[in-house]
């Protein structure tokens, strides 16, 4: 499963989803995957939100059974045809080339991914 910026940023922010995203995450703990540009993305709204928090947060995620993943060539000939296929921002087409190349399930909760064609895990979703 491969984990997106949303999802986390719901667990770290107390946010109304958190719980399912925490049971998500622990549910699929031996096969987890993000971006290092979702990691980015996640530190910088972390550094900016709840500064605080930043060291307690990047170490939790740095020790986690998150696999870490930078993106390759392939990566970003996937991202940018997402970007012009689907509704994605840039940060947001990383973790579906990463889902795409891998054959896997995206743990999201932008719903913006609903139009791709990848398999999404969102709350509510059958």
């Amino acid at each position: 499963m491969v984990v997106d910026t949303s999802a986390l940023l719901a667990v770290f922010f107390n946010e109304k989803s958190g719980p399912w995203v925490l049971d998500q995450l622990q549910a699929n703990s031996n096969d987890l995957a993000m971006s290092t540009v979702s990691y980015a993305e996640v530190l910088i709204l972390v550094q900016d939100r709840q500064p605080g928090a930043y060291k307690e947060i990047r170490d939790a995620i740095e020790t986690s059974s998150i696999r870490l993943i930078p993106p390759t060539e392939r990566h970003a000939e996937i991202a940018a045809g997402a970007r012009l296929r689907y509704p994605l921002n840039l940060g947001g087409c990383f973790p579906y080339a990463l889902a795409k190349d891998e054959d896997r399930a995206l743990l999201t909760l932008d719903r913006d991914f609903r139009r791709s064609d990848l398999k999404v895990i969102l709350p509510g979703a059958r």
